[in-house]
């Protein structure tokens, strides 16, 4: 049965394990994909959860050990303030206690919450999310990421590989008639700059135990930083991710 990962070793492991593209340029793409299904296309603020699911599929010919789960949702601002995060409740249906449990916090709906010990080759492996909006929401182009995240070994050097999806979808004012919400799209057929993967240096890759198959194991539960930004995670690291995409362009 799957659980979620434990609390954090208290003994940190290399701060400095880079992502396997950073390490190999024609490195191949990460041997798991992820998919967004069931996500509004328009939701309103403050009426209620919605609910959309997070597939994780394992595309190559061998099992894939220990993959990490990852799901946010924000909107693309770059003024901090604005960030949806702060209104958003994101959760995942806990396969384990049948429960629905938070992932993130109340400044930053996401997280790495969900791991398994193995994926089989050709499996998949789905997680029912739900989202909800504050009524007191910013209106505006948002989106939702998802992702499937495990080691590999490029040369002997440990490195993240990780299969991403990003859907965009907008918020409507609180109040407003949404009679036909139609479905998430894809962020890179929306005309927007995909977020594609959490950037930035790892700062730790605290462990924790699951259970998919009764065994326990490490499951790299990937704590990220963004510049001076570290105590705010991984939305620190969208959000620096954004602006130097901004200044570029």
């Amino acid at each position: 049965m799957p659980s979620v990962p434990a609390e954090p070793s208290e003994e940190p492991t290399d701060p400095d394990v880079p992502y396997c593209d950073e390490l190999d340029q024609n490195f191949d793409d990460a041997k798991v994909s992820a998919d967004i299904k069931g996500l509004p296309g328009k939701i309103v603020a403050g009426d209620g959860f919605h609910n959309f699911k997070l597939t994780v599929t394992n595309q190559s010919d061998i099992d894939v050990k220990e993959v990490a789960f990852y799901a946010e949702v924000e909107n693309y601002e770059l003024d901090e303030s604005k960030f949806l995060s702060q209104y958003v409740d994101l959760e995942f249906k806990n396969p384990e206690t049948g429960s629905w449990d938070r992932i993130g916090s109340d400044d930053w709906a996401g997280d790495y919450f969900f791991g398994v010990d193995k994926l089989k080759s050709g499996a998949s492996q789905s997680v029912s999310l739900r989202v909800g909006i504050d009524a007191k929401a910013p209106a505006g182009d948002a989106y939702s990421f998802g992702s499937g995240a495990y080691l590999d070994n490029i040369e002997g050097q440990d490195c993240i590989a990780e299969g991403w999806a990003q859907y965009d979808f907008q918020v409507l004012k609180a109040g407003s008639k949404n009679p036909s919400p139609g479905d998430a799209t894809p962020s890179d057929k929306g005309g927007k700059p995909s977020v594609k993967k959490p950037q930035g240096d790892l700062s730790e890759l605290p462990t924790g135990n699951l259970a998919e198959t009764g065994s326990s194991s490490a499951l790299p539960v990937l704590g990220l930083v963004g510049g001076v930004a570290v105590v705010a995670g991984a939305g620190a690291v969208f959000a620096v991710r954004r602006r130097k995409a901004a200044a570029g362009a």
